[in-house]
């Protein structure tokens, strides 16, 4: 077992004191000292001489160079396509193994590099840096994101587990940050998420070179305001689990500093609500509090369903999945949707033994999550209805059927599977799928096919003139129902045609493909060289959108819409928008993405 721990960014009396007293449990130490610019230079920001005391008195313990970018992505970017910043990054390895001598190899950390596009010339980048450990007789190392089979919640999809298990000696996942200060508030290492990342990262790589990332700290959110009305980025900030104590004993309020933590803060220093969530093992805790709902606690509900995800219950409200009548845009604008809450603001204990309330007066906050905007749908079908395969699709060739189980759904087969409709305009086709058999799969619109394979490619088509080639992440063949799936969008208007791909449908595809081009006309169809297991056939509108980010509250005779994602160079028609001009939706927002 080995116990790898890093040191150098923060070089405290408590950093020290653990080197010093807990140094017989530790086995590596990852020094966190040099930082990587884009022309590959590397800058010392932290002498590993001031680790001399604990190489003499712990002989044991390995120390690895460990060079990193703070996530910068533009240097990322840099050192992949750039042959003299890796040339540079090389020779200034070599020079800092020689003025260390003692080093047992060097520790990668470069992270936010993007599009599963970039994985071939990262590795070739990691391949490089490893051999000048490796030609030295030392090992390399590379701190990595957490994936699962589904990849990567943080948008780090260049990274290949398999792949990169075949160029270093250990890999350390970054096992945390599930929830993070930017993010809404969540566990930072659910359980079930956990498993999950250590399952597919041992199918990839040797167990023996992997290292498991565990949080020793906590994240506190101030989710009363938006960030930008306090002057900052993100809601949150961590912390250690001192800290956390320090907080819900009251020893300091909540809006406190660090510098002046006893008596410091307008709020009161009142207890707390806190509860251990039974899905992800988290411990969660709430400040300031004077009532609380769960999403169930409704008085009463109309159009609203009550669902779970990972042991967290929540609400939702579902669009339609068909136009009436069949074929046309489904109104999914209606207003009549919604659930009633019942508030009772009380007054609670504060550390003084006072009964308290809010010191400036009550503030309602709801916990939403923003979805990224759907085309307008004309058909969402899960494959949950019988009989439905043969009412809305005809199979032009091979073999097609329905199979379930335990409520779970999916069309199974191979060949061309038609939408039972003649498309005649701009449209949007997208699946979720898997594949059963080796062989590439895809969707067609009107004579352009967008095609992805196992290995990771993407193509776009018109009839069999290529107009472009993608690198996506690769996908298992032959997994269990439910298990290593992919969604693959394709969106082809009067002079255009773009490809989306994903893992999953939970986040904003990106879009890998787009080319000018004319449809020729013809079917819209899943299309199937082997075996293909589909589980969500989605046909929308290729111009209008139905956005899916906001929320209407009404206290008393007062309402107002939160969450609402401003939009430029769009066109609005009873709750749904287009734009005026050939470009992505998130190109009309005026803010950033959303997840």
């Amino acid at each position: 077992m080995r116990t790898w721990v890093w040191a150098g960014m923060n070089w405290s009396a408590r950093v020290r004191l653990a080197l010093d007293k807990y140094g017989d449990r530790i086995t590596d130490i990852s020094i966190f000292g040099w930082q990587v610019d884009a022309q590959g230079n590397l800058t010392r920001t932290f002498d590993p001489d001031l680790l001399q005391p604990y190489r003499e008195k712990w002989p044991h313990i390995r120390f690895w160079l460990c060079f990193r970018n703070d996530g910068n992505d533009a240097i990322f970017t840099a050192l992949r396509n750039s042959s003299t910043a890796r040339a540079r990054l090389v020779s200034d390895l070599g020079d800092v193994l020689e003025a260390y001598p003692w080093l047992s190899g060097i520790d990668i950390d470069l992270e936010r590099g993007g599009a599963a596009s970039n994985a071939p010339a990262a590795e070739a980048l990691f391949r490089q840096v490893a051999n000048v450990a490796h030609s030295r007789g030392l090992e390399c190392s590379a701190a990595l994101p957490p994936l699962t089979i589904d990849g990567s919640v943080g948008g780090e999809d260049w990274v290949r587990y398999r792949q990169l298990g075949q160029i270093l000696d250990r890999m350390a996942i970054m096992s945390y940050d599930f929830a993070w200060s930017g993010s809404a508030p969540g566990p930072v290492s659910p359980g079930y998420w956990l498993e999950n990342v250590y399952n597919w990262a041992t199918s990839q790589v040797d167990p023996d070179k992997l290292m498991m990332g565990l949080p020793l700290y906590s994240y506190f959110w101030q989710i009363h305001d938006y960030p930008e009305n306090r002057g900052r980025i993100y809601r949150g900030g961590s912390g250690t689990y001192y800290a956390a104590w320090q907080h819900f004993t009251g020893y300091r309020a909540w809006d406190g500093t660090e510098g002046n933590p006893g008596g410091s803060g307008s709020h009161h220093r009142i207890g707390w609500l806190a509860y251990r969530d039974p899905g992800s093992k988290s411990a969660w805790g709430f400040l300031d509090v004077y009532d609380w709902r769960s999403a169930y606690d409704w008085a009463e509900a109309s159009g609203i369903i009550r669902d779970e995800y990972e042991g967290k219950p929540f609400t939702v409200r579902y669009g339609r999945p068909s136009g009436t009548p069949l074929w046309s845009i489904a109104d999914n604008a209606s207003s009549t949707a919604g659930a009633v809450y019942a508030l009772t603001p009380r007054r609670v204990r504060a550390v003084s033994g006072d009964l308290v309330g809010p010191k400036q007066g009550f503030t309602l906050t709801i916990e939403a999550l923003q979805r990224p905007p759907a085309a307008a749908t004309i058909l969402d079908d899960n494959a949950g209805t019988p009989g439905q395969l043969d009412s809305l699709y005809n199979v032009g060739s091979g073999s097609w059927s329905r199979w379930s189980t335990g409520g779970y759904h999916q069309y199974r087969g191979h060949g061309e599977l038609n939408i039972d409709h003649d498309f005649d305009s701009a449209t949007y086709l997208q699946v979720q799928a898997q594949f059963a058999q080796s062989g590439w799969a895809g969707v067609t619109v009107r004579g352009i096919t967008a095609e992805a394979h196992p290995n990771g490619t993407v193509r776009l088509r018109k009839g069999q003139t290529v107009l472009g080639t993608a690198a996506v992440a690769s996908r298992p063949v032959g997994a269990a129902a439910g298990s290593g799936r992919f969604v693959l969008g394709l969106r082809v208007r009067e002079g255009s045609a773009r490809v989306y791909f994903a893992l999953s449908d939970t986040r904003e595809l990106p879009r890998v493909l787009h080319a000018n081009t004319t449809p020729a006309g013809g079917t819209v169809a899943i299309t199937a060289q082997s075996d293909l297991w589909v589980d969500r056939v989605f046909v929308g509108d290729g111009w209008w959108y139905q956005p899916r980010e906001a929320v209407t509250v009404q206290i008393g005779s007062q309402s107002r819409v939160l969450g609402r994602i401003p939009r430029t160079g769009v066109t609005w028609n009873e709750g749904m928008f287009r734009p005026v001009s050939d470009v992505d939706e998130w190109d009309t927002r005026e803010k950033g993405r959303v997840c």
